[in-house]
């Protein structure tokens, strides 16, 4: 250890119980990943449990790196130097300078100001303003309940592009979809299908589909995903009496993490 860097010492050993409490609490996180029965909750347990684990590896890098400047001879900031260094600059001697007469202020002709315009700055354009985060709304009960036989979805499966239609068959596939997809329906209407892409989705993924009114939960169903690859997905919902006036959205899922949002007003 270099013996002119007094607080070296003191990193190395706070940073290395950092590293030691980081890597008790990954164990914690990854150990309560292994146990729990929730799905949920154990994906939460492994992002801890990286997080942790790269805090660790951050923390020994850095203390690794100090210690090799320490060591290589580098001076580093607040280091108390050697005697002797660095070695005494002697002044070197001043020049003397004479001083010169200066010359006499020849009179100069007096010159108009030219009057020079000035730009007139443009208006800034006005930034489109930023759009709404998504509200919060609660997670369906289905989605927070494990499903026998559910196999993980990788982190690049999606769903996108929802288009909503009261136009639908028997099986609640969608006869039609116009072009824009309709927003508003009718009072009285019974029956909404919609149809949506899909990537990368294996079979066997846990996915939900949540139907909430004025903010409130009506509907959700969990689950596990039995399409075929390239194919769109289908979600179907049907009321006897009508969709009760209001506001609604509809919410697809993979595991926990929300893919797509659709908005709709029945009246």
């Amino acid at each position: 250890m270099n013996a002119g860097v007094p607080w070296v010492s003191a990193l190395t050993g706070i940073g290395l119980i950092g590293v030691l409490l980081a890597l008790i609490l990954a164990f914690r996180a990854w150990w309560e990943a292994r146990l729990t029965p929730y799905l949920i909750v154990r994906r939460a347990a492994e992002r801890r449990a990286r997080r942790w684990l790269r805090l660790a590896l951050g923390l020994a890098l850095g203390i690794g790196t100090l210690n090799a400047f320490a060591r290589s001879g580098f001076h580093l900031p607040f280091e108390i130097p050697p005697p002797g260094w660095p070695a005494p600059v002697s002044p070197s001697p001043t020049p003397s300078l004479e001083a010169l007469p200066s010359p006499s202020p020849t009179p100069l002709e007096e010159i108009p100001p030219t009057p020079t315009s000035r730009p007139t700055p443009s208006p800034s354009p006005t930034s489109p303003p930023s759009p709404l985060p998504s509200p919060t709304l609660p997670y369906p009960p289905t989605l927070l309940t494990p499903l026998p036989g559910a196999v993980p979805a990788p982190p690049n499966a999606r769903f996108t592009d929802l288009a909503l239609t009261s136009a639908c068959d028997e099986r609640g596939r969608p006869l039609r979809i116009p072009t824009p997809p309709p927003t508003v329906f009718p009072a009285g209407t019974v029956r909404i299908c919609g149809r949506f892409r899909v990537e990368n989705m294996p079979v066997g993924a846990p996915w939900t589909v949540a139907w909430y009114r004025e903010g409130a939960l009506e509907d959700s169903s969990t689950l596990l995903w039995d399409g075929r690859p390239g194919q769109p997905g289908y979600i179907y919902n049907t009321r006897p009496d009508g969709f009760p006036a209001g506001r609604w959205e509809v919410r697809l899922y993979i595991e926990d993490r929300l893919q797509v949002r659709v908005e709709f007003e029945v009246r």
